[in-house]
């Protein structure tokens, strides 16, 4: 979320969404600046003088670190695919084929 915010002097900024901790960053003219629990449930963030552009941005670790862990399992679920595939293709190699009767020839 992007906002414009123009003041001649410092203000606290209130904005009217939920105070959530974990994932929020907020960044002043792409400086970050902390985000402060404002009457128990909205966030505020404290702007300096002059024309400035708010950004907020929700980036929460668990699904960073889900996704890398899912990334991990899945090339270790893949090697390990692999891994089996080799094996049974090196077992088949070794074993001996059946010594099959010849056919006899019927006369016609």
């Amino acid at each position: 979320m992007t906002y414009l915010s123009e003041t001649t002097d410092n203000r606290f900024a209130v904005f009217s969404e939920v105070f959530y901790k974990r994932g929020w960053r907020a960044w002043i003219d792409n400086k970050e600046a902390p985000i402060i629990r404002t009457n128990y449930v909205l966030r505020g963030l404290s702007v300096p003088a002059g024309r400035h552009i708010i950004r907020f941005f929700f980036r929460p670790l668990s699904f960073y670190l889900g996704r890398q862990l899912q990334w991990m399992a899945s090339i270790i679920f893949m090697m390990m695919f692999a891994g089996a595939v080799i094996v049974a293709v090196q077992m088949m190699k070794k074993m001996p084929l059946p010594d099959y009767p010849k056919p006899m020839l019927q006369p016609a």
